[in-house]
Parts: C-alpha cells; sequence; structure tokens
C-alpha cells in the first residue's frame, strides 16, 4: 500500500468526510480499545500549541500508542527547497530529516504556520509538502498559513451534532478583528468542508481580507456541486442575518500579507468587527463558534462566548475525537 497523509480538507471526498465523522462519533461514545498499541506519532511544532497538542496525545495514549514532541528548540534550522545551495542559516534539508524520521515513527504531525514571505510562498506549504514528500510514513497537516484540516474536522463533527443535517443550513464564516496578523489555514478549511457539506455559506469580511482566490472559487463550485452556495459579503450585520452558525474567527490580509505594519494600521478602522449580543440577535439563534484562541472583548464579548449559542469548548472537545478517527484511518 502507499502511504496516505492528511494535508488538506480540499483532498477529501464527501463519503471519506462523512465515514471520518462517523467513525469519530463511534470512538466517542465508546473507545475503540489499544488499537494503535506500539505505534508511535512525532509531532513537530514550529509554533505555539495548546489543542491541536493535546488532543492528539490523548487520542494517541487512548488508542494505545504514544506520542514524541518536538518543538522548534529540538530542531535544526531546515531547508524545504528543491537542489538548494546551503550556504545560508539552513542546517539541515528537510528530505534528511523526514527520512529519518521515518525509521524511527509511525506517523508525522506538523505545524508550520508563520509568515515567511510573500502570500504566494506562504500558500504553497513548503515545509510540510516536503516532508510529505520525503517521509515515508503518513504526514499530518496541523496547521499551515493556507490550511488547518484537523481543526476543520472537529468543527463539522460539532456542527453535525447540533444541526444532524448541514445540507442547506446557513453558515456565516465571520472575520473580527485581532491585534496580531492570524493564519488562514482555519479559516480556508472550513469553507472547504463547508461547501462539500453542501452549507449556505456567507463569507463576511472587510475588503482588503479576501481570502485565497483558488480557494474562493474551488469552494464555490464543490458548494454549488453539493446543493449549497456561497457568496461573499462585507458588511457584518448584512451578513449576519438569518445565519443558523456564526463562525467567528480573525485572519491575515493577503494583499498586505508582507507588510504587517500596515496590515495592522488598516486594522485600526476595524474594531466594530465583533461579535456581541446585538449582532447575534439578528442571527436565526445561531450557534457561535471559534476554533480558539480568542481574544475576549476584541474578537467577541464575553457575554457572546459564554453563552447558551456558544459551542467553543465543544469544538475544542472533539478535536480528540475526530484525531482517533483519522489516526485509526491513516495507521490501523
Amino acid at each position: 500500500m502507499s502511504k496516505r497523509d492528511f494535508l488538506s480538507t480540499a483532498d477529501l471526498s464527501r463519503a471519506e468526510l462523512d465515514d471520518l465523522l462517523d467513525l469519530a462519533a463511534r470512538v466517542k461514545g465508546k473507545r475503540p480499545g489499544q488499537v494503535l498499541a506500539g505505534k508511535t506519532l512525532g509531532l513537530l511544532f514550529f509554533q505555539p500549541s495548546l489543542r491541536t497538542r493535546v488532543s492528539f496525545e490523548v487520542a494517541m495514549v487512548q488508542l494505545g500508542g504514544h506520542c514524541i514532541n518536538l518543538s522548534s528548540d529540538d530542531l535544526y534550522e531546515l531547508e524545504p527547497q528543491e537542489q538548494a545551495v546551503m550556504d545560508g542559516p539552513a542546517e539541515e534539508h528537510v528530505k534528511d530529516a523526514a527520512r529519518t524520521l521515518s525509521r524511527y515513527v509511525d506517523a508525522l504531525g506538523i505545524r508550520s504556520a508563520s509568515r515567511t514571505g510573500t502570500w504566494d510562498r506562504d500558500r504553497q506549504e513548503l515545509l510540510v509538502r516536503s516532508y510529505a514528500k520525503y517521509a515515508s510514513v503518513p504526514v499530518i497537516n496541523l496547521e499551515t498559513c493556507f490550511a488547518h484540516p484537523c481543526q476543520a474536522l472537529a468543527d463539522v463533527m460539532t456542527m453535525r451534532e447540533n444541526l444532524v443535517s448541514l445540507r442547506g443550513r446557513k453558515l456565516t464564516l465571520l472575520w473580527c478583528n485581532h491585534p496580531e496578523p492570524k493564519s488562514l489555514g482555519p479559516t480556508h478549511s472550513m469553507l472547504q468542508l463547508a461547501a462539500l457539506s453542501g452549507m449556505q455559506i456567507t463569507l463576511a469580511h472587510p475588503l482588503g481580507f479576501e481570502v485565497d482566490h483558488e480557494v474562493l472559487e474551488k469552494s464555490r463550485a464543490v458548494a454549488a456541486e453539493a446543493g449549497g452556495s456561497l457568496q461573499v459579503e462585507n458588511d457584518m450585520q448584512t451578513a449576519a442575518r438569518g445565519a443558523e452558525v456564526l463562525y467567528a474567527r480573525s485572519w491575515g490580509s493577503t494583499r498586505h500579507w508582507h507588510d504587517p505594519e500596515r496590515e495592522a494600521i488598516v486594522k485600526r478602522s476595524l474594531t466594530g468587527w465583533r461579535v456581541d449580543e446585538q449582532l447575534m440577535a439578528s442571527t436565526k439563534n445561531a450557534l457561535l463558534m471559534h476554533p480558539l484562541p480568542v481574544r475576549r472583548n476584541v474578537a467577541a464579548t464575553d457575554a457572546v462566548l459564554d453563552g447558551k449559542q456558544s459551542l467553543i469548548y465543544e469544538q475544542a472537545a472533539n478535536r480528540a475525537h475526530v484525531q482517533k478517527a483519522l489516526l485509526m484511518h491513516l495507521l490501523k
């Protein structure tokens, strides 16, 4: 068998998505036992992590396996480019690290979500995809600037638990303010899976914070084929009206990707892009979702985050269950 990677939600068919989520629901209700006994997952984090790191460790332990955690402090600076003349700061090529680690572990999970230059460069996910190319074990994308597929799996599972069927349900994916430039990963992956599920999606953001054009157009086509739709709205109040799910998330400007200072200046006039009680009242009694961490009273108020419609902790809890299903799919 050729090895299987999990790098993007765009790679999933509807049947594969349903299979993963059905398995996640089964393992949530009853632990599957020591099905991955003797297996080791290597986790490589080049940025901080709370939910992703802990949920993967819990998933492996509950399945009978174990994890080895590595941070940027444990790793040499890596060169992902092919045929690079390595006379700069990079101490090791990705191919050498990937081939070595493949001799030690049964799968690799990698988070590499920092800005390294232009959007055209960062959207290529060079480090994660180079690992996938050279590793002989499955590679799991734990977040890049471009995608966060594990988060989106948990989000769709959470929506299915509360709405049962997602086809035709109204989702507003709303940009909200944040003092720091954030990854587009959760936004892109959520768009892709919501489209695959046939939801009626409204993507809401201020001008200048457009998502990747290719992701947008492909998601629009997938949504139409699945019986849903995708529209873009630049007015927050209009976008929230009638929503059944309001998914709040900040993301960086691809237009100013190489210039975070300029992005910060633009965001000074966007502090009103915040989820509060008034905005939630304009929805159709919407469920509130946010992938966490969240800047309270900047992205959303305490009242809505702690309110009865908030699912933020259910999303976080479901990370462990979808990851158990994913690990079983890749390693069993």
